[in-house]
């Protein structure tokens, strides 16, 4: 995934806006979708990953701590039973 290539659209699912929103570091939005619905820091996509192994995956690490901050769980699995930590650590 090109870096620079901005992944938030307009129109799109809630679910999918705060995932392109960890995805491309931007903490405003991120925050203000998930004060107007806190289950948002955990919704997973259809891969089954939250928008917490999106900030690991893309190295957006500010992003992290405010999910980590605002309660994110560290423990959810994608569908191949991977937490944060191990995408983290995956990528090493």
């Amino acid at each position: 995934m090109n870096r620079s290539e901005n992944l938030f659209l307009p129109g799109s699912s809630l679910a999918s806006q705060v995932h392109a929103a960890a995805i491309n570091g931007d903490k405003g939005t991120l925050h203000r979708l998930i004060i107007g619905n806190s289950a948002l820091k955990d919704k997973e996509d259809q891969f089954g990953r939250t928008p917490l192994m999106y900030c690991v995956l893309a190295d957006r690490l500010d992003c992290a701590d405010a999910l980590l901050k605002a309660g994110a769980d560290v423990n959810k699995t994608d569908h191949s039973r991977r937490t944060a930590l191990h995408l983290a650590a995956q990528k090493r």
